[in-house]
């Protein structure tokens, strides 16, 4: 009886300890270029609202909201559209010549950055990501 009483605190500190460990993860990588901490912090969170009511909440709320985010970001607007397409044209100039200029790996890092940067506003600009995805699974 204590044994399983035991484990299943165990298991919960187990659980949390990871979830907890997720998060601080998607702190310290958030910075990295591409999706950086996002998916580690969706990971601690769901491994937090096993146990958690706030983490459950938390989840379901960006669950629901995290289309809305994106549709104010990149609404169906056709001059918003364009200025992002022109970011993404300035985005790669400057990759471009910060790679020509640069000498170091800090420049480099940030000729990464500005790259995942681009990379992500082309696929969300204009729905791409998800034409990408449909035409996928047409085949």
């Amino acid at each position: 009886m204590y044994m399983n009483l035991l484990r299943k605190y165990f298991k919960r500190i187990a659980i949390d300890a990871a979830g907890y460990g997720l998060l601080i993860l998607s702190v310290l990588t958030g910075w990295l270029p591409g999706p950086g901490g996002i998916p580690l912090f969706l990971a601690g969170l769901g491994l937090l609202s096993i146990n958690n009511a706030w983490a459950k909440k938390l989840l379901e709320y960006f669950k629901t909201n995290g289309q809305k985010f994106l549709e104010l970001i990149f609404p169906d607007n056709p001059l918003i559209k364009a200025l992002h397409d022109l970011l993404v044209v300035i985005l790669l100039a400057g990759v471009v010549i910060v790679i020509v200029y640069a000498n170091n790996a800090v420049a480099y890092g940030v000729a990464i950055v500005l790259f995942a940067l681009a990379v992500v506003d082309v696929l969300y600009n204009r729905k791409r990501l998800q034409t990408l995805r449909k035409n996928d699974k047409q085949k």
